[in-house]
């Protein structure tokens, strides 16, 4: 829901719109000043806000955040969860989704990639992202004579030590990490292995040493290392049979990116022919615990292939690798004009979510609107600001 309501911000122009944006994007929020109880629709939307404009004097910054207050949940983080600031590292989505399907209480720090804090690259040893700092038990050791014990933590690095350790920790959710299942260690290397074969093919114009016939070769076994996903798939719904795994937890990020940048940067869609994989992804889109913070959307990911292009694909003058940047940027812009057909869902149980992605906007508009006219971007410099 963050997305629904983040894409159709790209349509606005101004600061003043945006607000009105939220004003009625958001009524299901029952913000005190709202009047009507229907939702119009995004081609109402554009003709009510600039009608409303001329007539009413919008709300104020400090009036939309009071109107959402209450939307950040008062629970006591049991954990903290060190990610990536984009998004993009699939290990941290791992852990990410491991904890929202656990029910875990968690607060977030997010780590600049290009620019890591000196005090994490002291707190972990690797320096890198994912890591879980589990905050000590003082419920458990208030009742301990050993005062000290009250502050113990533990920090955990490594997405499969993390998924291990929430298992261990916190007994009472779900387990996840099933190595009792006889099935577990071979998804683990099926996983593995289909990874190793995309990125094979995925990045094989990066090697100048290969030739055709490798290429080639390289294509065939990653459609081969999809279609035996597809098989082991059969049983469903999850990729070990009725209940979601850490397995589904590590298929996920990749191939949710496979699925929306592919057929772009590479042509090939990884659902084509293969229902079995299909049918994972619409229990996975329905999926609560995924699909309502954890997934990216179409957008988002085709929107960032381009970058991905300009960071890693080499020489942008190469012809081909100019090409594929241009196909990126123009399924991007397709994308964004569809934005003012798009209809939010106001499902009930979706409403916290939409008001939760409001009081995101509302609470870092400074932060936004200074990136949105940045002259000097750090990234993205494609993009006009």
């Amino acid at each position: 829901e963050y997305f629904d309501v983040l894409k159709m911000m790209i349509r606005i122009q101004s600061t003043l719109t945006l607000l009105w944006a939220l004003f009625w994007v958001l009524p299901c929020c029952t913000l005190s000043f709202v009047t009507s109880s229907v939702k119009p629709s995004f081609p109402l939307l554009s003709a009510t806000v600039a009608e409303t404009l001329t007539t009413t004097q919008p709300p104020s910054w400090e009036e939309l955040q009071e109107n959402l207050s209450g939307v950040e949940s008062d629970e006591q983080p049991l954990v903290t969860l060190y990610r990536d600031t984009n998004g993009w590292c699939p290990f941290c989505e791992r852990v990410w989704l491991a904890l929202r399907i656990k029910g875990i209480p968690y607060q977030e720090t997010l780590i600049s990639l290009q620019n890591k804090p000196e005090w994490y690259k002291q707190l972990v040893p690797t320096t890198l992202v994912p890591a879980v700092l589990f905050h000590s038990d003082k419920e458990t050791n208030d009742n301990d004579l050993n005062e000290d014990k009250v502050n113990e933590r533990m920090l955990v690095w490594e997405s499969n030590d993390i998924l291990k350790a929430l298992d261990d920790k916190f007994p009472d959710t779900p387990k996840l990490w099933v190595e009792e299942n006889p099935e577990f260690e071979s998804a683990m290397t099926m996983i593995t292995e289909l990874s190793t074969a995309g990125i094979g093919y995925i990045y094989a114009g990066r090697n100048a040493s290969l030739t055709e016939s490798d290429i080639e070769e390289l294509y065939e076994k990653f459609i081969n290392e999809l279609d035996r996903l597809d098989a082991a798939l059969a049983d469903g719904p999850f990729r070990l049979g009725n209940e979601v795994s850490a397995i589904d937890c590590m298929m996920i990020p990749t191939l949710e990116r496979w699925r929306h940048q592919l057929p772009i940067t590479s042509e090939i869609d990884i659902l084509e022919g293969r229902s079995n994989i299909k049918r994972w992804f619409d229990i996975m889109d329905t999926f609560e615990p995924y699909s309502h913070r954890v997934m990216g959307d179409q957008y988002s990911w085709v929107a960032v292939a381009s970058t991905f292009l300009r960071y890693f694909s080499g020489d942008e003058s190469d012809p081909k690798v100019a090409a594929i940047i241009a196909r990126a940027d123009q399924a991007a812009e397709m994308l964004t004009d569809s934005f003012a057909a798009h209809e939010l869902d106001g499902a009930e149980d979706n409403n916290k979510f939409v008001q939760e992605a409001a009081n995101k906007l509302i609470s870092n508009r400074e932060a936004i609107v200074k990136d949105c006219t940045h002259v000097e971007p750090l990234s993205q410099n494609h993009i006009d600001r």
